[in-house]
């Protein structure tokens, strides 16, 4: 699979954001001294330190080699990065990018300037996914299920033409998606809050709709620690995962250990030390990730343990495109220890672990060290999670049939077990 680019959400260990949340462009200008040291700081790191089962790290220079003309010319933060995005993209993994000094701060301060839209590429342009509280885009009622088709006269390949700064307008042409009707809109960027609270709901009396959001900085324990008290009361939960691009391993385990038991594993992160003792014990390939995981004894993963243990609800999960990272680790483990249904559209398949580190003048790198496996094996990197229940992403003004279809697998668990008696 082809991976969109990142320029959202970023954290050491496990994260992606497949989907994009218009920020203020970086038209700062870059030095040739800025430019040689960090290249030269990305190069060491990616060749040394960088990990996954099967890449060839050291491809690296050639890859360079070939945007050299591009990041040469560089002038400014955004020619630079974009530049060494490319050279990236090569690799042909996820995790592995760069953040210009005003990327990190904003992700820092939870806040960028843009129009304050959360988007996925598509072929006829930037569909919407979220729409964030507080920005020009809400103001304007732009709504998930929007298409961007153009922006200041031309169609949209990439999102250059959306990135400005604080104060500046912008002027698009929107595909409804309510009725298909193209509407101009112009829109002023400014700051906005990137921050998606986790909230709880009650689509009946017997189900709680639970949306989390992010697993990333913003991910708020003690707020999640309330909802899940509130969700003990539930005979069914959805975990709705939707656009939630991943976070923190330490953040995914805390959700975890509220659906699946502490003492029992689901998952197994495939470290460069893990690969190399597998080979070394089984004269294997470090890219045999079934055969790695029926020999491995360490390193793998299990929930935290609440105080109350875990929920004894059924459970289903929504996903999508944008669902990467830590949350197609969660739909899987929810998949494999408690029988969670799978509802939405295919993940983005993009769950290598990974870290942060500063390349100097303030830009830092994201690189990978490690891939993950599922109990049995199954790699999820490149593949996605497959939903068991297909529900594409709901239109303005239409139901949301990923809850009616989560519903509809409730109802029928349940006649399932008044049948077989329990």
């Amino acid at each position: 699979m082809k991976l969109p680019h990142v320029l959202t959400a970023i954290m050491a260990a496990v994260i992606f954001s497949p989907t994009i949340a218009f920020s203020q462009a970086d038209k700062a200008a870059i030095t040739e001294e800025t430019k040689v040291t960090v290249l030269a700081n990305i190069s060491r790191i990616i060749r040394n330190q960088a990990f996954v089962p099967g890449i060839d790290m050291t491809k690296w220079d050639e890859f360079v080699t070939a945007e050299k003309a591009k990041i040469d010319a560089a002038k400014t933060d955004t020619e630079f990065s974009d530049a060494l995005r490319s050279a990236m993209g090569k690799f042909g993994i996820s995790h592995i990018q760069i953040m210009t000094p005003r990327m990190a701060t904003a992700r820092t301060e939870r806040k960028a300037v843009g129009i304050g839209v959360q988007i996925q590429p598509q072929e006829d342009g930037l569909l919407i996914i979220n729409v964030f509280d507080g920005s020009a885009a809400s103001e304007a009622k732009l709504q998930p299920g929007d298409l961007i088709i153009e922006a200041e006269g031309v169609k949209l390949t990439s999102t250059s033409t959306i990135l400005g700064d604080e104060g500046t307008k912008v002027n698009l042409k929107i595909k409804r998606g309510s009725d298909g009707k193209i509407e101009p809109m112009t829109l002023t960027r400014r700051k906005f809050s990137n921050v998606r609270p986790e909230t709880l709901t009650w689509v009946n009396k017997e189900t709680a709709l639970l949306k989390i959001p992010t697993f990333d900085l913003s991910y708020n324990r003690v707020k999640v620690n309330e909802l899940m008290a509130e969700a003990r009361k539930a005979k069914n939960v959805i975990l709705d995962l939707r656009s939630n691009g991943g976070g923190a391993v330490i953040n995914m385990l805390h959700l975890l250990g509220y659906f699946v038991p502490s003492d029992k594993p689901f998952g197994l992160f495939v470290t460069k030390s893990l690969a190399g003792d597998f080979v070394k014990a089984t004269n294997g390939s470090p890219t045999d990730l079934p055969k790695l995981a029926d020999w491995a004894e360490r390193g793998w993963l299990r929930s935290s343990k609440p105080t109350d243990g875990p929920l004894t609800s059924r459970v289903s999960v929504l996903i999508n495109g944008g669902s990467g990272s830590a949350s197609e680790i969660t739909a899987a483990a929810l998949k494999d220890l408690r029988e969670a249904s799978v509802v939405g559209t295919k993940s983005a398949g993009a769950v290598l672990v990974s870290t942060m580190a500063p390349v100097g003048s303030g830009w830092l790198l994201q690189y990978p060290l490690s891939d993950y496996i599922t109990k049995a094996g199954i790699r999820i990197e490149g593949n996605g999670i497959v939903p068991d229940v297909e529900a594409p992403l709901v239109k303005f003004g239409d139901p949301d049939t990923a809850i009616d279809k989560a519903l509809a697998l409730f109802r029928r668990a349940e006649l399932r077990d008044q049948r077989s008696g329990g």
